[in-house]
């Protein structure tokens, strides 16, 4: 090639060259790390570079690489929930370290869990109260759920029934729904419908989600009408693996400390009112006074300590928590306490696009040891406030001082032993599968076991214990559930329109077993409830004989549910359950629950732009209805029951064994009803720094499942039936503003308040009851009178039995013309 020819070439690629080096020479490599104000990495978050088009990723330890422009440069990054930052990066600068502030309307955004899903919290058009892990153990240390979420959420309930350590909580939602039934809510932890929901370690949840509404309890159909806990557990933080501690020390006393005679004043008092009936002097001036405190005696300072270690981590496709926990607290009465140990394993890992599994493992050991007292502290308390301060606690050789032939109030307190024992273990996995791109099958399934013994033995140095030689018995009981669910999700869009089918089946078995035994007549007290077989006479609550109990119920539903969508603004939902329980006869053995509710998102509309008031604002309504299957302690209400009974069959005092009824049989029993409406209001103010909600409501309950009493004549007091109604309707209000959210302070304020009415519309309203009347064998209760009987035909003793509109009980009466009882 002629020279002349080379040169243009050489000249261009010498060009080329020039202006690569150029180019690389104007660029630079930084890195940087990206999280919240509380110092976690947040992975997923979008880095980009103002005016140039380069983005990346920060990875799961929010660490990301880039190459940009060389010279100063300014990065922008979002992450979802969080507030857009802008970062300048230096001339000389190659590392950059960014924190995101949560977005104050970030609210709307945030994902809840509802029954068998989850949606944005925009989205919802159901009645839920969210509570968040941070917001559980705010104001000191709590055992159990139930003290957790205690005044933080609105038409929430909480009280202890029992004032024990460790004493059971009762929860209600909205008013209770039953008279004989449980008024308690349905507790979901990890999809795992479980009875111990509420004594979940607070430590370990990451947060609760209390469905109120029938829209958004009407998945759960049969047991949804008392309200919906979902509690979702903790499963790792993002990053690298860690371990987090919490400890904490407290202490709790009687902060009413009423004023009592002493024992001279007692004395005198005691005298006087001797002297004024006559009598000689109850403490004469032989008898030695004493000055006993009781009070100080019985009560002391209790503490309370809690313990809980944590190990967590999460990558791209795998998370896991591990934690422990140790809890001991000590009464305000002596001979009180409780103390627990729990351990708790979840762990999810994403094996591909389509494929993830999870799996989730908690067990639970705990003693006290209690006063058995329900309700409130009086009952222990009234032997302490009620003792003599006259009398000494010991005789001079140590033994416990005993006035007119009864124990005094400390030894009532110290010498029995009532210790309860609890074990529980359960675990669940499940599989979610993408079957295709919009279409998810999910299975899961789960089993639980729990122990309950509880033990109690009074020694011979009580009164009681001294005539029977030492009473010991020990009762155990044991529940085992498996629980397996299927169901299918499809999501489906197109243009303004959005719609998610759910369609599922669910399948449970619960199996209760009982045992208990006693005896009487010890050698010594050393054995306690441990060896009965040292008893000289066997006997249990009064019977020579032991008990023993089996029971089982099985629950099987069908159940889907609806949510529609147009731009994000008009939102539906409808749900069906179909339920089918074993406690109920053939004929109503199975329910059905539907639901619906709207919701309008009025702060998306174009009419609604221009009022900068509300940064939200949506309108729900909500009807549906759910029910309720869990009756108490009589799984098998419809069937008619039998129990032993030992009767004499001659002169000797020997019993023949056989059995008796005890139940009579409803075949027509059948499910009670809740009907439930609800009107909301949404609203989000200053750009989602205060956000609030008002809701009105009106539940009622049918066809209550109520023992009605019965004609006597039949051999039984009452019957179970369908009977009777009870109204709930009230309002609730709940706010949260975010006052001030920065990365070394933060402030929030939450407020609600709730008022309910509760009215009982009815009961047992024409009632059938069983009649001997032949030509009206119904016998239906007809305003206060019954049917007149059989003439000519003696009945023996009649209870609530109306004879010419007089009410006239446990009198004898010979059902003849005119004649009187």
């Amino acid at each position: 090639m002629k020279k002349s020819t080379l040169l243009p070439y050489s000249i261009c690629i010498f060009i080329f060259l020039f202006m690569s080096t150029i180019t690389l020479a104007q660029t630079k490599k930084i890195n940087g790390i990206v999280q919240d104000v509380k110092n976690n990495p947040l992975a997923g978050a979008t880095v980009s570079v103002r005016n140039a088009k380069r983005n990346t990723i920060s990875d799961a330890a929010g660490k990301f690489e880039m190459i940009v422009p060389d010279g100063k440069v300014v990065l922008t990054v979002s992450f979802v929930g969080y507030e857009t930052q802008t970062q300048t990066v230096g001339v000389n600068e190659t590392s950059v370290s960014v924190t995101l502030n949560e977005s104050s309307g970030n609210q709307l955004s945030d994902v809840v869990v509802i029954g068998y899903g989850t949606q944005k919290k925009k989205d919802l058009t159901g009645s839920v109260s969210s509570i968040k892990s941070d917001h559980l153990t705010l104001g000191g240390t709590t055992s159990t759920l139930g003290q957790a979420i205690q005044g933080r959420a609105a038409g929430v309930q909480v009280q202890q029934s029992d004032f024990s350590p460790g004493g059971s909580i009762a929860i209600t939602v909205r008013g209770g729904n039953s008279i004989n039934s449980t008024n308690e809510p349905l507790y979901v932890v990890d999809g795992f419908i479980t009875d111990n929901g509420k004594y979940i370690n607070p430590n370990d949840i990451d947060d609760i989600q209390i469905l109120k509404d029938a829209s958004a309890t009407a998945i759960y159909g049969a047991r949804g009408g008392n309200g919906v806990v979902l509690i979702t557990t903790k499963k790792g933080k993002a990053g690298k693996m860690q371990i987090d501690g919490d400890a904490s020390n407290g202490y709790q006393y009687l902060t009413y400390k009423p004023s009592l005679l002493n024992g001279t004043q007692y004395a005198s008092i005691q005298n006087a009112i001797a002297v004024e009936d006559g009598k000689p002097p109850v403490f004469p001036q032989s008898f030695p006074i004493t000055n006993t405190n009781w009070w100080n005696e019985t009560t002391q300072q209790a503490s309370v300590l809690n313990r809980t270690v944590s190990l967590s981590g999460n990558d791209k496709n795998s998370k896991v928590y591990i934690s422990g926990n140790y809890f001991k607290q000590n009464g305000v009465l002596k001979s009180t306490d409780l103390e627990r140990y729990s351990a708790r394993i979840g762990a999810e890992k994403k094996f591909s696009d389509r494929v993830n599994v999870g799996a989730n493992f908690y067990g639970a050991s705990y003693i006290s040891h209690t006063q058995r007292y329900v309700g409130d502290i009086t009952a222990p308390l009234y032997s302490v406030l009620t003792a003599p301060p006259s009398i000494p606690i010991y005789n001079a050789d140590g033994s416990y001082y005993k006035y007119l032939g009864k124990d005094n109030a400390l030894a009532i307190l110290l010498e029995p032993t009532n210790q309860s024992s609890n074990k529980l273990i359960n675990g669940n996995m499940f599989i979610d599968y993408d079957i295709l791109k919009n279409l998810t099958y999910h299975f899961g399934a789960g089993s639980e076991f729990s122990q309950t013994t509880f033990g109690q033995y009074i020694p011979k140095t009580l009164v009681s214990g001294q005539a029977n030689g030492g009473i010991a018995q020990e009762q155990i009981n044991n529940s085992f559930r498996w629980l397996a669910e299927n169901y299918l999700t499809y999501k489906f869009t197109k243009g303004d329109h959005a719609v998610t089918a759910l369609v599922g089946t669910s399948n449970q078995k619960d199996v209760f077993e009982g045992l208990g035994a006693g005896s009487r007549g010890y050698s010594t007290d050393v054995y306690l409830f441990y060896n009965l077989n040292a008893g000289s006479v066997p006997t249990i609550s009064g019977t020579p004989t032991p008990t023993s109990s089996k029971t089982e119920q099985k629950l099987t539903s069908y159940y889907g549910r609806l949510n529609y969508s147009y731009k994000e603004k008009i939102l539906a939902t409808f749900t069906f359950r179909h339920d089918g329980s074993s406690r109920f006869a053939p004929n109503y053995k199975y329910g059905n629950f539907p639901s619906g509710a709207v919701a309008w998102r009025l702060s998306d509309e174009n009419f609604m732009k221009g009022v900068k008031l509300f940064s939200n604002l949506k309108v729900r309504v909500s009807y549906g209805i759910t029910g309720n299957d869990r009756i108490g302690s009589n799984y098998y209400p419809y069937l008619a029951t039998f129990s032993n009974y030992g009767t004499s069959l001659g002169q000797g005092p020997e019993l023949s064994g056989g059995i008796e009824p005890v139940s009579l049989s409803n075949s027509n029993l059948k499910w009670e009803s809740n009907a439930q409406g609800d009107i909301g209001i949404d609203m989000g103010f200053l750009n989602g720094k205060i956000n609030a909600t008002i809701d009105l409501y009106r539940k009622k309950t049918s066809d209550l499942l109520l023992s009605v009493p019965i004609g006597q004549w039949w051999g039984f007091t009452s019957q179970v039936q369908n009977a009777g109604s009870i109204e709930n309707k009230g309002i609730e209000l709940s706010v949260n503003v975010n006052n001030v959210t920065a990365k070394d302070f933060s402030w929030s304020t939450s407020f609600n308040i709730a008022y309910n009415k509760q009215k009982v519309l009815s009961l047992a309203n024409n009632v059938k009851i069983i009649s001997t009347n032949t030509a009206n064998p119904s016998g239906v209760v007809s305003g206060r009178e019954f049917t007149r009987l059989e003439p000519g035909k003696e009945l023996g003793v009649i209870y609530g039995f109306v004879y010419d509109g007089v009410i006239k009980t446990g009198e004898k009466y010979d059902a003849q013309p005119n004649s009187k009882p």
